[in-house]
This record gives C-alpha cells, sequence and structure tokens, in this order.
C-alpha cells in the first residue's frame, strides 16, 4: 500500500475499490498536457495511468472527467503511472468529499433512487441557465433535488452539454417534451435548495 493509500478513511476506501476510471488530462509546468485515467480516487490523491512518468514532486494541473479541475503535484510511482498529491483549498474540500461520495452511491445504484424521492418545488421557479460560450437563457424550475432539477424551456442543449442553472454546474442527461434535465456535477446540500438558483 503506498503512503496515500493507508490515509485513506472507510468512505475513501470505497472511493478507491470502484470499478470506475475516469478519463483526464493534466498541464504540465512546461505547458505540455497529457491524458490520463484516474483509476483511484480519495480526498488527499488519486492514482494516474498515463503513458510517460513524471517526476516526483512536479506540480500539475488535473482536469477530470466528472469531477473538474484539481491542483496537485506528483507522488510516488506506481505500475502502469503515478501518484498525484492533491492541493484543495480547505474550503473546498466539503464540497469535493461529498462529490466523493455521491459518485460512490451513483455507482452503485443509489444516486437514482436518492434523486426519485428528493425532489422539491422551488418557492420561486424564474431562473436562468448559462450555455458555453457565455449565452444565458431564461426558464422555468419544474422541480429540483439534491442531485439534478428539471427545467422547461424552449431551448433543448444537446445531451451531454455542459450548463449552468443559477450557480449550479452541470450537463443535460435527458430531453423531455417542453424541457430537458439536468445532473449536477456536485450534489446540494439540502439548506441550499433555494438558494442555488439565485
Amino acid at each position: 500500500m503506498t503512503q496515500f493509500g493507508k490515509r485513506l478513511a472507510p468512505a475513501a476506501q470505497s472511493a478507491a475499490l470502484m470499478p470506475q476510471s475516469f478519463p483526464a488530462r493534466f498541464l504540465l509546468p512546461d505547458a505540455s498536457e497529457r491524458r490520463c485515467e484516474v483509476t483511484a480516487i480519495d480526498p488527499e490523491s488519486a492514482l494516474f495511468l498515463a503513458a510517460e512518468p513524471v517526476a516526483e514532486g512536479t506540480p500539475l494541473i488535473a482536469y477530470i472527467e466528472e469531477i473538474g479541475r484539481v491542483d496537485g503535484a506528483a507522488g510516488e510511482a506506481a505500475d502502469g503511472g503515478f501518484w498525484v498529491s492533491f492541493s484543495i483549498p480547505a474550503s473546498r474540500q466539503p464540497r469535493f468529499v461529498r462529490h466523493l461520495r455521491w459518485l460512490i452511491r451513483r455507482e452503485r445504484g443509489l444516486a437514482a433512487a436518492e434523486r426519485r424521492h428528493t425532489r422539491f418545488e422551488p418557492r420561486n421557479k424564474s431562473a436562468r441557465f448559462t450555455l458555453p460560450g457565455g449565452r444565458e437563457q431564461s426558464c422555468e424550475v419544474i422541480d429540483i433535488s439534491l442531485s439534478g432539477a428539471g427545467v422547461r424551456s424552449r431551448i433543448k442543449p444537446s445531451l451531454g452539454s455542459p450548463v449552468t442553472l443559477g450557480r449550479m454546474k452541470g450537463r443535460v442527461v435527458r430531453h423531455f417534451a417542453d424541457g430537458f434535465a439536468i445532473e449536477f456535477l456536485t450534489p446540494l446540500e439540502r439548506s441550499d435548495l433555494d438558494s442555488a438558483l439565485s
């Protein structure tokens, strides 16, 4: 077990054992970009599988699919890759950990059940969503849950498109007759349901 693996908390151990892998890319100080796969992740580190090794201690910026940007530094070598130690600001840590736990639940098929039972009708249904490139569009929020929302809109972004609803970033996962459904990249706390749309 690596020095990073020894630090895993129970929830993080579950994350590291997920069969799912995440496509990613990372930028090095010389501005070069490399692609990799992340096969294990916890709140402090991740295992990057890459074609070329990176010297221990090298700072990097990683963009991990379904997780987003993470700053860190290359750690010890591993078979087919290397470990990366994250440098996540304290203010972002709680949200980052919640997102990892949500990914675990989704992998186990529990997140869908949570979405079915935690939908709420917002007090203020009027909102705006932002498309790639910065274009804004008004919409009506039909319902919102901890992990997504349904919106009524004359414009339907293509499936998989990144959108920002209020201050929540997500992606389009489904179309229906008069709108579409968004899955948030990071799940909400229940207390944030209304403020997330402002």
